[in-house]
């Protein structure tokens, strides 16, 4: 792995990201998004979030992602929406930085590739179900 720079962006190499260990941080509710008053009875309604999970090794790695709850008629499950917020800019093989966008989406890649979503959903449930 590498040091966070003077730009405060960790630089990682795609092959790195294999290696991260993350743990869950935090997950939330999007509440200012939900506008009970405007949402008529028996409407369909959409339920989104943000999740934030960071590394347990050094240099601290964050990443966070916002979510939304996605409902079948037989199951529910929450799935990322957008790019991920990060410190983390990822370089090529030659520690060339991608460009940032590029990066941010090698990234939304890695986040779809570990489970994360029952964690999240589940952390969402128990901080709002008092």
């Amino acid at each position: 792995m590498s040091a966070t720079s003077m730009d405060g962006l960790l630089r990682l190499r795609q092959h790195d990201l294999d290696s991260l260990n993350l743990v869950h941080l935090i997950s939330g509710i999007d509440e200012d998004l939900v506008d009970q008053a405007a949402t008529p009875c028996g409407a369909s309604t959409t339920l989104c979030g943000y999740t934030e999970w960071v590394s347990t090794q050094e240099p601290s790695v964050t990443l966070g992602w916002d979510w939304q709850l996605e409902t079948r008629p037989t199951s529910s499950r929450v799935v990322r929406l957008g790019l991920p917020r990060t410190n983390v800019l990822v370089v090529s093989g030659e520690r060339n930085p991608l460009p940032w966008e590029e990066s941010l989406e090698v990234l939304a890649s890695f986040i779809d590739n570990f489970d994360w979503n029952a964690p999240a959903f589940d952390a969402v449930c128990k901080r709002y179900s008092s």
